[in-house]
């Protein structure tokens, strides 16, 4: 089981879920929960791959907002602001700065998973980093290869939010290494137990393409 933890940001003091691997250290991943905020199927995951061999900081974007509803969600993902943005950037890059000098951690270089909010969020982080070592988005609404890094994507394939028509574009331009996945029959959300959309047998897979994703790129 992981914990909470307080580190510091330009943006100010910052929170985040960290859970060491079983055994540490082990490879680092830093977690972006979707528009909900840090809730606990996101701690829930970083336990997970914490068992797996990863160690996983998911920091508080929402600085203790967690929502629980798609209205109430969207409302405060549409309130945030510029300065909002900036901080969450903040304290984003932050939290990659303390996983990478954490003792639990193996290597100088991470993963960042992002799902939805978090994706976008994540896919930005790529672009202005280099020790960044591979990406991995659910269900991200983002259809470009983001650059040299490997990528892995999954997608819902009946997805209220985005277009997985789009999807074959994407692989088509998806180089060694990386991959882009539609699971049928799936909605929005489909990885996360907490919702109504969740698919379990689309979830397992898809956590188990990850879990092979990171240890072929973190190695």
């Amino acid at each position: 089981m992981g914990q909470m933890i307080r580190y510091p940001s330009e943006a100010g003091d910052a929170a985040a879920y960290l859970a060491s691997a079983q055994p540490s250290p082990g490879p680092p991943v830093l977690l972006l929960h979707p528009w909900w905020g840090l809730n606990q199927t996101i701690r829930d995951l970083a336990d997970r791959l914490a068992g797996d061999g990863f160690t996983v900081m998911a920091p508080d974007m929402f600085d203790g907002t967690v929502l629980t509803t798609p209205e109430e969600a969207e409302a405060h993902v549409r309130s945030l602001t510029q300065a909002d943005g900036d901080r969450i950037r903040a304290h984003v890059l932050a939290a990659l700065d303390h996983l990478l000098a954490h003792p639990d951690v193996r290597g100088g270089r991470a993963a960042i998973i992002g799902l939805s909010f978090g994706a976008m969020e994540a896919t930005e982080v790529t672009g202005v980093r280099s020790d960044i070592a591979a990406l991995v988005c659910f269900y991200s609404g983002i259809f470009e290869a983001p650059g040299e890094i490997p990528y892995l994507g999954h997608f819902a394939e009946d997805d209220a939010f985005d277009d997985s028509a789009q999807v074959p574009d994407l692989q088509r331009t998806l180089g060694e290494g990386s991959a882009a996945y539609v699971y049928p029959d799936t909605k929005h959300w489909f990885i996360e137990a907490d919702r109504p959309e969740f698919d379990a047998d689309a979830a397992e897979l898809a956590y188990r393409r990850t879990v092979e994703f990171l240890s072929t790129h973190l190695s």
